[in-house]
This record gives C-alpha cells, structure tokens and sequence, in this order.
C-alpha cells in the first residue's frame, strides 16, 4: 500500500499536511475529492479563497489538486 499526503493549500502554500495509506493512485484522488467535499461543506471560510487538497504521492510529486470551491458546487 502506497502513502499519499493529502495537503490543504491556499495557492501554493501548504496549511494542513497529513498522510494516509491507500491502494493507488485512483483511490487517492477519490479521497481528495471527499476531503474537498468535506471542507466545502463543514468549513466554509475556505469558500471563494483559492483553497484546495494537494494529493502528492511518496517522491514528493503533486499527482492531483482538488478545488474546495468545485467540490462545493458539484458537491
């Protein structure tokens, strides 16, 4: 099982690193999109800010970038 490190990011500044285990690369991005759901609908301060969850994978490459403010509205 491979780690993902799932950041919250205004811009391109990292405010709230963590990791998590998931199978792949798929599973990880179906994660960031819950989290940005999450975010969208729990702490709304970060709506219309430019903030979104990083997905980056083990060599430290950002593989996804999820938009809280896309997650709210399709959410």
């Amino acid at each position: 099982m491979r780690r993902f490190h799932f950041n919250l990011v205004d811009h391109d500044q990292v405010l709230g690193p963590t990791g998590h285990p998931v199978d792949d690369r798929d599973q990880a991005i179906a994660v960031a999109k819950r989290l940005a759901i999450d975010l969208a609908e729990t702490r709304q301060e970060y709506l219309g800010k430019g903030f979104a969850v990083s997905v980056v994978d083990d060599s430290e490459t950002e593989i996804h970038r999820e938009s809280i403010d896309s997650a709210e509205k399709s959410g």
